[in-house]
Formats: structure tokens, sequence, C-alpha cells
């Protein structure tokens, strides 16, 4: 993900959002349900979910069609560059 893309999402952090394909690590522990307000907090959430949860299928979605959908590789991206800036207005 490039510079302009991270900064696009960055500013729509605040736009609502959902998060799937989070899997549970425990045996025979059932998947999540992952309850989120915003872009920001889908991404603080997938960031921190190591190890409590198998992130490697994660999509992050927004209403935002130019910003499709997120996946592991770009979560942690935006977090290495804006950390808790994502969740804060």
């Amino acid at each position: 993900m490039d510079r302009p893309a991270m900064a696009s999402v960055f500013r729509m952090r605040h736009a609502p959002a959902t998060v799937s394909g989070v899997r549970s690590t425990g045996q025979g522990q059932a998947d999540p349900v992952i309850r989120v307000r915003s872009l920001g907090e889908a991404i603080r959430f997938v960031a921190n979910a190591y190890p409590q949860y198998d992130i490697s299928a994660v999509a992050i979605s927004c209403g935002d069609v130019s910003i499709g959908s997120l996946g592991n590789l770009e979560v942690k991206a935006l977090w290495r560059e804006y950390g808790e800036r994502l969740t804060q207005e």
C-alpha cells in the first residue's frame, strides 16, 4: 500500500466499518463476532489481535468503495504508519 492510499484510509478513519475473516486460535472456541464503530477501531483491533486470533484471512470493509477491502498486510502497514492516531479525533 503506497502513502497516498494510506493517507486516504487515514482520512476515512471515522467511517463505519466491518471486520470479517477473524478466526479463534483456541481449540473448540467459536470464531469471534467483531463489533467496531469505525475504520480506525477496526484497524486497531486487527493490529492487536495476534496471538488470540488468526488474522490471515481478515478483511476490513468500509462504505467507501475507493478504499476497497483491507487485508492483514495493509492493516500492519497502516498501524506502523499511524498507530493510535487512527482512533483519535
